[in-house]
């Protein structure tokens, strides 16, 4: 067995990845568990692709590149200034995982305090309380994921006896008055993924899942910069709505309101004063999931909203999906570009509400190879 190929610490020496064939309904199958919207349909067949594609197809050849053409060229070149532009800086890698904030959300402010000045580098991921400022909000985030702190008792009491491998709540006010579905959520690239599939494998995918998908649910799987977004309200799995006033005589800058023993927000929608929204969060999003709904009610700027959203599959620890026994890495398809961990977008202006990435250090790595498209770890 070949010994793994070192990660590269020094970006300015990246090269491309080495390429290799796949099948062409990988990315798809890896992007379906992202979208947190559709679980219970999309992970039968997300199965049942993976081990057929496992078993029947041949194992990829890798073969050397040619040199790489003037676009090739260019496109590493962008990367290698996105890295730079996000601040990744040696001194952070203290694991193989790193949040910071998003380079594309620049407008978005993360304070260690309420009263700070100082815009953090790289964030917690623990559960520590952050402080977040923007044109459009401001509020405080937490952020806790997976075998990340294994000395946490408080992280580890969060995760244990669950599937869970990462989540974030955010908990603050809006500036400005704003629809529903204005707010959305889901991931944005700035370069192709690798190995893509036909346009019919992804219409044939998405029409399995249309009835699941929300209403406003947008994507765009194959040109030069992907991107799938759907509304905020669709996809967090805990919701809640408070008066600001209230809140400013009972909490404290550094403790999130309506945070429950078992460390999930208490559900809350009450303030919406509509008896057919329902009490528990599945029904919620489903509700939300139409467009009609979504259009009758706006974030008011003397409410404070909270936001908790957790995923079972992604795991920002080893960049990869989890699935029962098995794990898929993500590292090869989405060509050396991070995921967003949190993020919330108006989509009318395009502005960031906030907006943090996940980068693992094999991303800065671009001679790792891709392999199969699953392994089985046992």
């Amino acid at each position: 067995m070949k010994p793994k190929s070192k990660p590269n610490p020094q970006i300015s020496q990246l090269t491309p990845i080495v390429s290799g064939r796949s099948r062409g309904r990988g990315i798809i199958l890896i992007l379906i568990p992202l979208l947190n919207l559709s679980y219970s349909l999309a992970l039968p067949f997300h199965c049942y692709f993976i081990i057929r594609s496992m078993f029947r197809s041949k194992p990829i050849e890798i073969k050397e590149e040619p040199p790489p053409s003037q676009n090739e060229e260019d496109k590493r070149n962008a990367f290698i200034d996105y890295a730079r532009q996000s601040g990744l800086l040696l001194e952070d890698w203290h694991r193989d995982s790193l949040l910071v904030p998003s380079r594309r959300g620049n407008t978005s402010y993360f304070l260690s305090g309420s009263s700070s000045s100082k815009n953090l580098r790289c964030l917690p991921t623990d559960g520590s309380v952050v402080h977040l400022k923007s044109s459009l909000f401001e509020g405080k985030i937490i952020t806790r994921i997976r075998d990340d702190h294994l000395d946490d008792q408080a992280s580890n009491k969060y995760f244990r006896h669950r599937s869970r491998q990462y989540n974030w709540i955010v908990q603050g006010k809006f500036l400005h008055r704003t629809r529903f579905d204005d707010v959305i959520t889901g991931q944005e690239f700035e370069r192709p993924f690798r190995n893509k599939p036909s346009s019919q494998t992804v219409q044939s995918l998405l029409g399995m899942l249309k009835s699941k998908l929300p209403d406003s649910f947008e994507c765009d799987f194959l040109s030069d910069t992907p991107f799938f977004q759907h509304p905020l309200l669709a996809g967090c799995q805990h919701f809640r709505i408070d008066k600001a006033n209230d809140l400013n005589k009972s909490s404290t800058q550094d403790e999130l309101h309506g945070l429950g023993a078992d460390g999930n927000i208490k559900e809350d929608t009450s303030l919406l004063n509509d008896d057919n929204i329902p009490k528990d969060g599945a029904g919620r999003r489903k509700f939300f999931s139409k467009q009609s709904n979504l259009s009758r009610f706006f974030f008011e700027p003397d409410m404070v909203y909270t936001f908790d959203f957790f995923s079972n599959y992604f795991s920002p620890s080893t960049f990869s999906l989890e699935i029962g026994p098995m794990s898929i890495d993500l590292v090869p398809y989405f060509n050396g570009f991070p995921l967003f961990l949190s993020m919330a977008k108006d989509k009318s202006s395009g502005e960031y509400l906030w907006a943090t990435e996940i980068w693992h250090k094999r991303l800065l790595n671009y001679q790792e190879t891709p392999g199969r498209l699953s392994r089985w770890c046992w």
